[in-house]
């Protein structure tokens, strides 16, 4: 074999390793990239279901306020008319006990 093509092949050999060693190199570059954006966008996910969430309970504690206002609403309305039913029948109990104190009285 002549020294040229020991050369060449010596050369191509090194090529050959060059290219190997700038592909292992890449793909670890690639799976680095590759893991640091899916961090990234687990981080992401992360946030935007805690801002959901957030949306969600806010969302929920406000129809709750709402709900409550229109009971409490209900129940003092239910109260009124229960105040007012037993003023009418304290009247009444009031005309009736003096009906009876001014009977005994003008009885004696």
């Amino acid at each position: 074999m002549s020294i040229e093509i020991l050369k060449s092949i010596k050369q191509t050999e090194e090529e050959a390793e060059d290219i190997q060693k700038q592909s292992l190199e890449d793909s670890r570059q690639i799976l680095s990239e590759a893991s640091n954006q899916s961090y990234k966008l687990l981080d992401q996910a992360m946030e935007d279901a805690e801002k959901e969430a957030k949306d969600i309970i806010f969302k929920a504690e406000k129809e709750a306020e709402e709900e409550l206002k229109k009971l409490q609403a209900e129940v003092d309305k239910e109260c009124e008319e229960i105040k007012n039913h037993a003023r009418k029948k304290l009247d009444k109990a009031v005309e009736i006990i003096m009906g009876k104190v001014v009977n005994i009285h003008g009885n004696s």
